[in-house]
């Protein structure tokens, strides 16, 4: 496969060429093999979500006589960590500085373990401004304890002082 070029103005000197494009397409055809092969096997860190659906022509679950207990909260703050499943339940645990108090947020979280041990649902609720770094702590915290649905949640930065629960 080629392409010839030829040209010239008027009476003077043609000029002819040949370019040969087989080359240039084996090359191209080499290289998009190459990235479709290596794209497939590159996986990113992942982690796995389970959704449960349901039938949408099924009928209503009956009403329970209980109803459940709230789910666990870790509230990541610029000034310290709020564990709790209740406002006033809850505990909060100061920062100092830059220094959470992850000692005792675990304590908290494995506290909250033996008291229900069949809840499988945590909420991380972090504000703006938090370090990602803290969050995946409080997230891997919980899954220590095998905490495996968790809802993680964000909000606007609060002026927040240490005795007030996470808004909801």
């Amino acid at each position: 496969m080629g392409v010839s070029v030829e040209g010239g103005k008027g009476g003077k000197k043609s000029l002819a060429a040949n370019l040969n494009l087989v080359p240039f397409i084996d090359l191209l055809s080499t290289l998009i093999t190459f990235l479709i092969a290596t794209a497939v096997w590159v996986e990113l860190s992942s982690m796995p979500v389970d959704q449960a659906l349901s039938d949408p022509n099924a009928p209503p679950p009956p009403p329970v006589d209980v109803p459940p207990p709230p789910p666990l909260t870790v509230h990541v703050r610029g000034d310290g960590v709020w564990v709790g499943r209740k406002v006033e339940e809850g505990r909060n645990f100061p920062s100092v500085g830059e220094n959470f108090d992850w000692t005792g947020v675990e304590n908290a979280i494995e506290g909250d373990r033996r008291s229900f041990p069949d809840e499988e649902q945590v909420v991380i609720v972090t504000d703006d401004g938090v370090q990602y770094q803290h969050m995946i702590k409080a997230l891997d915290l919980t899954r220590k304890f095998e905490y495996s649905k968790s809802l993680l949640g964000g909000g606007p930065a609060q002026a927040s002082n240490t005795t007030r629960p996470p808004k909801r």
